[in-house]
């Protein structure tokens, strides 16, 4: 397309008809050259330095702009280089470039042979998906013309220098009109941060005014100058398809189905704007694929934004960035959800003013954007009270309970056609406490090699450890599903106080403080009630809750008690002398503030929650008003240890088990294990030897504390 001189204002002819820069030979069309000649020609006076730039720029590219060797001197090329020492340009040869730089080229001279391909469709397509007319789209060409054509930059870098600023691409009002014709306020007011060319993330401009274009703009723009691409298509890339069924992350509660209704809602309407959901937790707890999966329950295409750079390394915050103001701004229909995927990235401080500064723009794109975002984090401390606030819903990813485990072993093991039993799938959920998405990943591989439960077990917990660098969740407490509360030795009746703590109609806000020694059945019949109250067990041990920073092992207690909340969980916390130690003998401030923090909780929490410990001596007397049940357990009396033998070993008990009046429910698996393991035969004598080296040693049961159902 020839460019036409007529009336119409420059950056608007320069908008519509200028030419974008070959980036293979190096040049551009020359008329688009001839533009910005011309309006610096219009411009200055022939006696300033910028003339003298502007002279020198058109005698060394004369051949590719197409002008005659006439209109120069010999001296003309090296014109702008030695300000100063060149002899002012006459007015009769000002007048003649005026002249030359107005003639509109024919078909057939040799400008027109010497223009390169175009990359017009390109730019028109980046441009109109980003919104960018008049002025704006005049400025992006000029800024993409100067990282694509040498020649212009030199042109933009002689000017600055005659004009004594930096030879870099920087705000430069004054010159970016003089070079598009326009008046240096209007341009100055399109670089603010509200303005189409910053907003849309086209361009970044750091605190010294140093201009950046997105890396991926370009690429962009040489993507959609050739063949059928389209910016939305090359900008998001393909969706990112669901690996999990959505019944994966039912464990999530009521949340999750919340987040479910809000993106629903308002991609149906069409109308929302600033619908954001962000989902944290640790590393592995599957926030990426419970993103996928409820983009798939929606119908909607799942697009990762920011993922990778146009070079294929991993983006620069602010390449992250220009993605997510670009995804937004051409992303607008109601077929599409974006993942912000580690998001903590962008909000972390800045290492230098270089670096993009995100709030300027996230906060306002957090209120306006019209597509749907889920932001998934690992760490929440980057996060600023002002971004969470802009937050539609806030949810805590975590690992399913090892019952819901269990279920995701076999459903995912159907979906992949591998054979795996109830209880290989019970035992796989207890070893390795890992996301749904390693069972998936397991699975498919046993498939591939036509392996069994053993394979599914190796290759899990080899992943579970790469992904713990080496080390590996420790195992949960294996369920006891033939728990009987009749073989526990208590203060008060287990099996009755179960029931009447499970009614239907019973209070949920119950607390209950299980002392004794270790093996006596506290955390057994804790379960227990849980099953009986058909409620998921959340429990905690002490050393899982203490942290090496002051105000961690707080933020933990605070956050066992939401989690319980949030998934509707039977909190228990195991070893909680250590959380509740009596702060009379505190050394530490820190150690009266954790104990504080627990009976706060403790006095709010609307669910049901159990706290064991060996040593109930140790705990602080404040502690103890805030249980309804206290229930002291004691080793077996005779009669329930010749019970569980029963059920326990083939043919009756040895006369002496019923001396040993020191042992617990725990004992019996021990030894049952044991006789396995070492191949034993079940010889009453020898059991009986195995269980007095049980409790050889072992001291006495603790004192009591207290018993029964509080009135």
């Amino acid at each position: 397309m020839s460019l036409g001189f007529n009336d119409m204002p420059h950056w608007q002819l320069l908008a519509e008809t200028g030419k974008i820069a070959d980036a293979a030979t190096g040049g551009i069309d020359a008329h688009g050259l001839l533009v910005y000649a011309r309006n610096i020609l219009r411009a200055v006076e022939p006696a300033s330095d910028e003339a003298q730039v502007l002279v020198g720029w058109l005698a060394r590219n004369r051949q590719k702009l197409g002008l005659h060797d006439g209109l120069f001197t010999a001296n003309d090329q090296e014109r702008g280089d030695r300000r100063g020492k060149n002899r002012p340009i006459g007015k009769v040869r000002w007048a003649a470039f005026d002249q030359a730089l107005h003639q509109r080229p024919r078909d057939g001279d040799d400008v027109a042979a010497a223009a390169p391909d175009s990359r017009d469709a390109g730019f028109d397509a980046v441009a109109a998906a980003l919104g960018l007319q008049s002025v704006d789209a005049a400025l992006f060409r000029l800024i993409v013309l100067y990282r694509l054509d040498n020649r212009f930059e030199r042109l933009f870098d002689g000017l600055a220098s005659a004009r004594g600023r930096a030879t870099t691409l920087r705000r430069y009002p004054d010159l970016f009109a003089l070079l598009i014709g326009g008046e240096a306020a209007t341009i100055n007011a399109r670089f603010r941060a509200d303005a189409p060319l910053l907003a849309s993330g086209a361009i970044m401009v750091d605190n010294e005014g140093y201009i950046q274009i997105s890396t991926r703009l370009v690429a962009l723009i040489e993507a959609c100058s050739v063949g059928d691409a389209d910016v939305r298509t090359e900008l998001l890339g393909a969706p990112v398809p669901a690996k999990l069924p959505w019944v994966a992350f039912r464990h999530l509660g009521a949340e999750i189905e919340i987040a479910r209704q809000i993106l629903r809602v308002s991609v149906a309407s069409g109308r929302e704007q600033g619908i954001h959901i962000l989902l944290y937790g640790p590393p592995g707890t599957g926030k990426t694929e419970c993103a996928a999966s409820l983009a798939a329950e929606l119908g909607l295409k799942l697009h990762v934004i920011g993922e990778r750079s146009d070079r294929g390394r991993e983006p620069s915050r602010g390449e992250r960035l220009s993605d997510l103001l670009l995804a937004q701004r051409i992303g607008v229909n109601n077929e599409t959800l974006y993942l912000f995927d580690e998001a903590e990235d962008l909000f972390r401080p800045r290492t230098s003013d270089r670096e993009p500064d995100p709030k300027i723009f996230v906060h306002r794109l957090l209120e306006t954007s019209k597509v749907p975002m889920i932001w998934a984090a690992n760490d929440l401390d980057a996060f600023s009270s002002a971004v969470l606030r802009r937050m539609s819903l806030c949810i805590e990813v975590r690992l399913p309970p090892q019952d819901r485990r269990a279920e995701l072993w076999q459903e995912l093991a159907v979906a992949e056609d591998v054979t795996l039993d109830a209880p290989t799938a019970h035992k796989l959920a207890r070893l390795i406490p890992s996301a749904p998405s390693i069972a998936r990943t397991a699975l498919r591989a046993t498939r591939l090699v036509g392996g069994d439960g053993e394979t599914v077990a190796l290759v899990a917990s080899g992943m579970a450890r790469a992904m713990g660098h080496g080390s590996v969740a420790a195992p949960e407490a294996e369920v006891e599903t033939l728990y009987d509360p009749a073989l526990s030795h208590a203060d008060g009746d287990l099996a009755a106080i179960a029931a009447r703590l499970a009614r239907p109609d019973a209070s949920r806000t119950i607390s209950l403080l299980l002392s004794g020694p270790p093996g006596t059945g506290k955390s057994a019949f804790a379960r227990h009630l849980a099953r009986r109250m058909g409620m998921n067990v959340l429990q905690k041990r002490g050393s899982d809750l203490f942290g090496p920073y002051v105000g961690q092992t707080e933020a933990k207690i605070a956050a066992a008690f939401a989690e319980a909340r949030a998934t509707n969980a039977f909190l228990i916390f195991d070893e909680a002398d250590s959380l509740l130690m009596d702060r009379s003998s505190a050394h530490q401030s820190w150690e009266v503030s954790q104990v504080n923090e627990m009976l706060t909780w403790m006095e709010s929490h609307p669910l049901p929650f159990v706290c064991t410990t060996n040593l109930p001596d140790l705990l602080d007397k404040a502690s103890l008003r805030r249980f309804l049940v206290r229930l002291n357990f004691h080793p077996l009396r005779a009669d329930q240890a010749t019970t569980l033998y029963r059920r326990t070993f083939s043919g009756e008990p040895p006369a002496g088990l019923v001396r040993l009046d020191r042992l617990t429910p725990a004992d019996f698996s021990r030894v049952a294990r044991r006789i396995a393991v070492l191949g034993l035969a079940e010889d009453a004598d020898a059991i009986l030897d195995l269980f007095t080296a049980e409790v050889e040693g072992r001291e006495g049961s603790a004192r009591p504390i207290g018993f029964g159902v509080r009135r």
